[in-house]
This record gives structure tokens, sequence and C-alpha cells, in this order.
């Protein structure tokens, strides 16, 4: 299989150092492999080469378009040559210079390149019994890893030996501050074991209020101030007492709410049946003055005729 997959590498590697200059590589820079090394702070692959290209040998080489990609959705390459991606069995190295077939456990891959081992095996027997549901929860424990640049599975249980693989990435911040991550891996059936890195056996992890020093050691893989918390995608559990503040303070409001409209309302037509009653009140009052007007007027004028019929009856007697 090495010797057939180094001979299809090799007709592949001609291939592309043929269609090249049609690729816009017209001058290509020279490189060597031996420079190939990883970013002490970032733990970036780096070499002679951009990241579209690789350098074709160890020595004197020059730089070629890759043969392969890892990122299913990337930029364009030279003369927007997007390589391929590499099939299922198979992976892209860093250095992106061709498609190799998944390492078994125990063989060599590169830093943080899980994807670069080959699930566990299951029997004929299991694949054919439980089927594909089965296969998913055995990949689920045990998961193939990049470990001190060896493929394992993590299926380490309680009390076995463990292997820990601690890696620190440097950033520069804003200001230009250095910041420190380390990142710890192990080969423990997580999360109910982490990887003691004292003993390199693994124990159990902690529950929820327990005390920590890293996420790792709790079985919710999250520590904050020294102390087991839930992880942050945990929804939120509302307890009773808040459920019946809730509620209470709801129905509080809408009581709150009916009782000041009503007492709104109850003003408002207060006022308005005041206006009402104030205008009766002097249309009545106007109504009794034009009366007792008009009782006048009728009274002062039979007084008028009564004091000329006295006038007449005066001069006919006289």
């Amino acid at each position: 299989m090495r010797f057939g997959h180094r001979v299809q590498f090799f007709r592949v590697y001609l291939f592309f150092l043929c269609i090249a200059p049609s690729l816009g590589q017209v001058n290509p820079s020279s490189c060597s492999i031996t420079h190939n090394h990883l970013d002490p702070a970032t733990h970036k692959f780096i070499s002679d080469c951009d990241d579209t290209t690789f350098c074709s040998s160890p020595v004197n080489g020059t730089c070629v378009p890759r043969l392969c990609r890892r990122d299913e959705f990337a930029s364009p390459g030279v003369g927007d040559y997007v390589p391929p991606l590499c099939p299922e069995g198979a992976f892209c190295p860093d250095e992106g210079n061709g498609c190799l077939p998944l390492v078994k456990e125990g063989g060599a891959c590169q830093l943080d390149r899980d994807d670069q081992c080959a699930e566990p095996p299951m029997s004929g027997q299991e694949a054919e019994g439980k089927g594909r549901k089965a296969k998913e929860m055995q990949m689920d424990v045990f998961r193939p890893l990049c470990l001190q640049s060896t493929c394992l599975y993590a299926n380490a249980t309680l009390g076995q030996k463990c292997v820990a693989d601690q890696t620190t990435y440097i950033d520069a911040g804003p200001d230009g501050q250095q910041y420190n991550f380390t990142v710890t891996r192990h080969n423990c059936v997580s999360p109910r074991f982490y990887c003691d890195p004292t003993f390199l056996l693994c124990v159990k992890t902690k529950d929820i209020g327990d005390d920590c020093s890293s996420d790792q050691n709790c079985e919710s893989l999250n520590c904050e101030s020294g102390t087991c918390a839930e992880p942050p995608e945990m929804p939120t559990k509302v307890q009773l007492w808040q459920w019946i503040v809730t509620i209470a303070s709801v129905f509080s409001t809408m009581l709150a709410i009916v009782v000041t409209l009503v007492h709104v309302h109850k003003r408002i037509r207060r006022k308005h049946y005041d206006e009402i009653h104030e205008y009766y009140e002097e249309q009545l009052s106007l109504r009794r003055s034009m009366f007792a007007l008009h009782s006048a007027a009728a009274d002062r004028i039979d007084s008028d005729e009564l004091d000329e019929k006295q006038a007449l009856r005066l001069r006919n007697g006289g």
C-alpha cells in the first residue's frame, strides 16, 4: 500500500509540476523542507512557501501548488486554483503535499490533528448487530486523538495509565502584552475521568461545587474561580420560589394597573358629572331669572292698567 501510494503521489506531483505555469506560478520560489517548523507561540505550521503552495523536495526545492486542503471552505490559491479535499479514509497533512491514509493507533501524527487518526475498529459482529448507531456511540467514547504526536484512543478508564498533552499558546493583546493559554488533552474517557498530571492515572472527574484547578477536573468541563460550575451552554434552572415571585409580581402588576385605570376612570367620570351638573344649574338659574323677570313685568303691566282704570274712574266721577 505504501509503495503504491508513493507511486500515485509521484504521478500527481509530476502532473502538478507540468501544469504549474498554467496555474499562474511563473517564477516559483526556492525552498527546503528542512526549514519546516511550528511557530513557537501559535504552533502554526510554517515553511518557506506560502499557504497555497508546498516545497517539492527536501533540498533546493521549489514551491508548487498544494495537492489537497483540510478546510472545507478555502480561499483560491495560485491562479484561482483550489486544491481538492481528501476522500474518506485519508487526510491532508499540514504541508498540503497530498492525501495520506489515516494513521492507526500508535502511529505518528501532527500536533492537534485528531483528523489524521483512524477510527477504532469494530468487529464484524458488532457492525452487523448494532449498526451505525452503535458505531457512533463507540466513536463518542473511544474517539481518536493525537497526543504527543501519536495516535491514541480515548479509552482509558478509572485507575489506568493515561497520556496527557499540554500545549501553551501565546497571543499578543491589543496593548502588546502577551497572554498564555494552555490546553490540556488526555486519553481518558471524558467527561467521566481525567488524567491526573502527577501520577498519570485516570481519576474520576469532580461534581459541581467541588474544588478544581482546571476545566478537565470537572465533569462539566468548566472550572470557575477554583470551583466546578455549570457549563456556559447549560440552560438556567428556574427554582420554585423564583416561579412564585415571578407569578406574584405579574399578578400584582396587573392588579395595580386595573386599580389605577378604574381610579382614573372614576375621576374622569366625576369631573364630567360636575361639569354637566354645573351647566344644568346655570340653565335652571337662568330660567328662574327669566321667569322672575317675566312675572315682574306682568305685575307691572297689571299695576299700570289698574292705575289707569282708577284714574278714569276719578275723572268720570268728578
